[in-house]
């Protein structure tokens, strides 16, 4: 991963200044880490930003999507360009099981399974 771009996920993703959400990238309710992402891409010169599509009336829970570069969960390819990263979900160790084995998984599972973003930022200074 870029290691600048690396550090200004990282300091974005402590600032305080992101609401975390889930199951997307942005939501009313906030950011995944990997939208996190996304929103620091879109304040670079001559990127495209957020595009607000509306509410999914077909789910029993209000969900609204906003699209970067047509994408809505995971990281689109210019996000993934520029930031050095080659998976559009980058997968990382959580622990050890109980026979000494690594468990493995993505950093977008960890974010909607409850891990806090500085928990997540943790991850990302020590493994991408």
């Amino acid at each position: 991963m870029n290691s600048q771009v690396k550090e200004k996920w990282i300091a974005a993703l402590r600032s305080g200044e992101y609401e975390q959400g889930k199951n997307k990238l942005r939501g009313s309710e906030g950011f995944c880490c990997l939208g996190v992402l996304c929103d620091l891409y879109s304040q670079e010169p001559f990127t495209q930003g957020w595009k607000f599509n509306g509410e999914y009336e077909k789910s029993p829970l209000p969900m609204d999507y906003w699209y970067f570069d047509e994408e809505s969960e995971f990281l689109p390819k210019s996000v993934m360009e520029w930031s050095g990263l080659e998976t559009n979900c980058p997968g990382v160790a959580v622990e050890d099981d109980d026979a000494g084995e690594r468990i493995y998984d993505s950093i977008a599972n960890l974010n909607d399974s409850g891990y806090s973003f500085t928990a997540l930022s943790n991850i990302i200074e020590e493994q991408l």
